[in-house]
């Protein structure tokens, strides 16, 4: 209610892990989480998006890490209000992921961007797209195939020491714009990339 008031679109939730539930309870308590979610947030005209997170995450924070689990858990949900979150950091690696952006991307609400170090130190150590190692194209270019017209956004983790450990070359000690230039130039560059290989 209080999103609705600074007109955002969506607001992005995760479903927490399984913690010390069994895997029937956690799940029946994150049904009737997101149902609780999804109806207020059609009362608030904001949308609620369900992110899946890395699987190597998984047990710390989340019961989901690929697209057709969400897909099932918010089947299971039965709330039309309810959507996806795709975030290429946690989604770039999985398994017949072009395939999944083919069949459910009218289900997504946002994209965030982003890249992935290689190797990685922590999930806060992410690129801005265009500089670690993710087919960026190929992920955007299936997007488009797929008639996906909502937002992408930037999302930058570059821990600093806020989450545990201070990487000595966080893009979060960058001056803020230069940062955001290179996110932007770099998006663009790996979109129309992706656009491309559409028209070849």
């Amino acid at each position: 209610r209080r999103f609705a008031g600074l007109g955002a679109e969506t607001v992005a939730v995760v479903t927490g892990p399984q913690g010390a539930y069994d895997a029937g309870e956690a799940r029946r308590i994150v049904v009737d989480g997101l149902r609780v979610l999804g109806r207020a947030g059609a009362e608030a005209g904001v949308g609620v998006s369900l992110e899946p997170i890395h699987t190597s995450m998984g047990a710390d924070w989340s019961l989901i890490t690929t697209i057709p689990e969400t897909v099932d858990l918010l089947d299971e949900v039965g709330e039309q209000h309810l959507k996806i979150l795709f975030d290429t950091w946690h989604l770039w690696d999985t398994p017949g992921v072009l395939d999944d952006i083919a069949k459910y991307a009218d289900r997504f609400a946002g994209v965030h961007v982003n890249d992935w170090r290689e190797p990685t130190r922590s999930w806060a150590d992410r690129l801005p797209p265009g500089e670690g190692v993710m087919d960026l194209p190929a992920i955007f270019g299936a997007l488009e195939a797929a008639k996906y017209e909502g937002w992408y956004d930037l999302e930058i983790f570059s821990d600093d020491g806020t989450f545990g450990t201070a990487h000595a070359d966080s893009l979060w000690a960058l001056d803020p714009l230069e940062l955001v230039e290179r996110g932007r130039d770099g998006f663009l560059r790996t979109w129309q990339a992706g656009v491309a290989r559409l028209e070849t």
